[in-house]
């Protein structure tokens, strides 16, 4: 039995102690990923530390934080009472026809609106990837249909959330404040 000494993986300063047979020299380098004569680091492992680098400089110089931010609404909405305060739908203001109702939106995904006696539900859901919150009353009613979308947040505040839809309504805002 005969040993060798080397370096693992080519790298200098991580000595290893091999062990083999010395008809299975050849075999023993090979299952091991050394050469006879070690090589310094090859490109690849260059390439991929490059590739990072430029990816951390890209991401300090551009605001990492426009990247991880979260604009959740969920956290502001699902406390009290809220009331439409602007609806635009075409660059038209269509406010005036939800006036008087208050909006409920709970934890789990209910939404209900009120005015007078009339009580009207519905789902809400909001995706924080894509920074939306999904609005579906259960109505014919067509004041309260004019919520159904997918609205895109704007910003939201313990006291006001604004939305907008440009995709579907151009000009498509809907603001509420809290009560």
């Amino acid at each position: 039995m005969a040993h060798l000494e080397g370096h693992a993986a080519g790298v200098p300063g991580n000595p290893v102690l091999i062990f083999f047979q010395p008809h299975n020299i050849h075999r023993a380098f090979s299952v091991i990923g050394l050469s006879k004569n070690p090589k310094p680091v090859k490109k690849p492992f260059l390439l991929f530390t490059l590739k990072c680098t430029v990816i951390l400089y890209f991401a300090a110089c551009t605001g990492i934080n426009s990247y991880t931010s979260s604009l959740a609404a969920s956290p502001y909405v699902t406390k009290g009472t809220w009331k439409v305060k602007l609806l635009t739908s075409n660059n038209n203001d269509e406010t005036v026809q939800l006036n008087g109702y208050d909006l409920t939106f709970s934890a789990t995904g209910k939404i209900t609106a009120q005015k007078n006696n009339e009580v009207i539900t519905g789902n809400w859901s909001e995706n924080e990837i894509e920074k939306t919150i999904n609005i579906s009353f259960d109505t014919r009613n067509p004041a309260l249909e004019k919520l159904n979308n997918n609205w895109d947040i704007s910003t939201a505040s313990d006291n006001s959330v604004q939305l907008k839809d440009d995709e579907h309504s151009p000009g498509g805002r809907l603001q509420i404040t809290s009560l």
